[in-house]
């Protein structure tokens, strides 16, 4: 296959200054490099990833451009990308893309909820004293979470959240949930499965299986989870279960921003040797069997009574 370098083709990209869009994509898309979705060589699908981000393709191929020319990336001859290396710490994207004052107020008004320092009610003047930042960036930051479906709107000012998996019961009661939706999507009629989707995940979970435990970032860990088990869902081309799981995915993250998975090597391990046998039987087409696998899964993890409800990273 024919490689070229990458042509940036953005004016602001070849400024050197990232849109915020722009620099969403990349805080989003590098732990995913991480983690390994994709082998060395392996295709990366700007549309696939505008799906996947709820964007249009236009910012992702820019930024793919962007990784191109940091040399992450290599373009090909019909303007495809393949992944030439792993980013790694040296590469310092953190400093290139500093997180912003909507991300930062994101993350702090998550582990305030989970931490019980906010109740599940505020007004935007109280987040905006409370978190002394401006009226803007506490209006963005509500309505990403509201968009997550993690608050709503009240009369007024006034903002209501989600409730967070803080407790045993809650965890068990998410997981009972989970167990009928994900386990009753793959069993529907309209499930198909996109192939290329199910081999990133099989790279992904066996690079996870296989990968030195100090390597493995407790937020790459829990995206690389939820996007397991959100594609999976996604296969059953219903939106309604759509929404539901990536609802469950949400309110766990609320709770992951509290204190990030202390990761157990025998845990990550188990969690990816099931989601390689679950892809493996939906790639044979016996979906009883994975539906069976799944929801063992599921139950395994919900019965680690043990477990600190923020610990669950399943």
């Amino acid at each position: 296959m024919a490689m070229r370098s990458g042509i940036l083709g953005s004016k602001s990209v070849v400024n050197g200054a990232l849109s915020p869009l722009q620099i969403e994509v990349v805080r989003k898309l590098i732990p995913i490099l991480r983690a390994g979705k994709w082998p060395i060589g392996g295709k990366i699908s700007d549309a696939a990833l505008a799906r996947e981000f709820g964007i249009s393709r236009t910012p992702v191929r820019q930024v793919l451009q962007f990784l191109a020319e940091k040399g992450l990336l290599a373009q090909t001859d019909n303007r495809g990308f393949v992944l030439v290396r792993v980013p790694t710490g040296d590469d310092r994207f953190e400093e290139v893309v500093p997180p912003s004052g909507m991300d930062m107020l994101y993350r702090q008004i998550m582990h305030a909820r989970a931490n019980g320092l906010i109740g599940s009610e505020a007004s935007e003047t109280e987040l905006l004293e409370h978190f002394g930042t401006s009226r803007g960036v506490v209006r963005r930051t509500l309505m990403r979470l509201s968009a997550e479906g993690l608050a709503e709107r009240r009369d007024g000012h006034g903002w209501r959240f989600a409730e967070c998996l803080d407790n045993r019961q809650a965890v068990n009661e998410s997981y009972a949930f989970r167990a009928i939706i994900e386990c009753g999507a793959v069993m529907e009629d309209t499930f198909r499965v996109d192939m290329e989707m199910l081999l990133a995940l099989e790279s992904e979970q066996t690079a996870l299986l296989n990968a030195p435990l100090a390597s493995i970032e407790g937020s790459a860990w829990f995206e690389a989870n939820a996007r397991f088990h959100e594609t999976v869902v996604s296969w059953a081309n219903n939106r309604f279960l759509e929404q539901a799981i990536h609802r469950q995915n949400s309110l766990r993250r609320m709770t992951e921003y509290a204190e990030f998975a202390e990761l157990s090597e025998a845990g990550v391990r188990k969690a990816a040797r099931d989601h390689l046998a679950i892809l493996e039987a939906i790639k044979s087409d016996d979906r009883k069997l994975a539906s069976a696998i799944l929801f063992r899964h599921l139950s395994r993890s919900s019965a680690s009574g043990e477990a600190r409800p923020a610990r669950l990273g399943d």
